[in-house]
């Protein structure tokens, strides 16, 4: 059993806490039995720690479980992954345009894999995929989309979909909006939308019509978003 923070092991697993470190290592850390069983099963599950005595896994003192894990709650089982590999993009593609919010981001993974859009391409400002309320609010969709990174407007350009951006106010009812074999929606920033580079490549824009309110959070529209166009 490892009880001791002076640990290597220990030592880089504290360090992943940090976006940083974590880009310059390729890997990231899971919390809890679920996510570890995720990880698992998509093949990057390089380490397993565990505060009980299991085959497979690492034992650690709930001590040092309490420092690594970044929950309130001691967790039984952490996990150790490493970063996801690329694969082709998808017909059905999530473009985020400086979504910061853990929570969002992780609820739009989840929609993007009930829905289809297979692949996520987080654009430069958004919040780090590896964040820990990223990875927990995914639910372990994390490890089954494929994501790409970069500047939005250079990605739209290269891409044979047809895209589509969101304004709150204006373009096409969602309703009304054809739908596409090979699509890609554009979801932007919680308080500003889609940036002004973005939007000055005029594409054309749908928006969801509502009653008695003059927006929706960027996961709940992106959600009906993903639906309409998905399965």
């Amino acid at each position: 059993m490892i009880s001791s923070m002076d640990n290597p092991k220990i030592k880089t697993l504290l360090k992943l806490k940090q976006s940083k470190y974590r880009k310059s290592e390729q890997a990231f850390i899971v919390e809890g039995s679920h996510l570890v069983s995720e990880a698992r099963l998509a093949g990057v599950l390089m380490e397993a720690y565990s505060i009980e005595d299991k085959d497979g896994y690492i034992q650690v003192s709930e001590g040092v479980m309490k420092k690594i894990c970044n929950t309130d709650t001691v967790v039984k089982e952490l996990g150790l992954c490493r970063m996801l590999t690329k694969s082709e993009i998808s017909d059905k593609v999530l473009i985020l345009d400086g979504v910061q919010d853990p929570g969002n981001m992780g609820s739009l993974m989840r929609s993007a894999c009930a829905f289809g859009f297979n692949t996520m391409f987080i654009g430069t400002g958004s919040v780090d995929i590896y964040n820990d309320k990223v990875i927990r609010s995914s639910q372990g969709a994390i490890f089954k989309l494929n994501f790409l990174f970069g500047n939005v407007c250079d990605f739209v350009k290269s891409l044979k979909h047809c895209v589509y951006g969101t304004n709150v106010e204006s373009g096409i009812p969602l309703k009304e909006v054809k739908k596409e074999d090979k699509v890609a929606i554009i979801l932007g920033n919680e308080g500003n939308g889609i940036s002004k580079e973005v939007n000055a490549l005029g594409l054309e824009n749908i928006f969801i019509p509502m009653r008695n309110t003059e927006s929706l959070n960027v996961a709940v529209a992106g959600s009906i978003i993903l639906y309409e166009f998905g399965i």
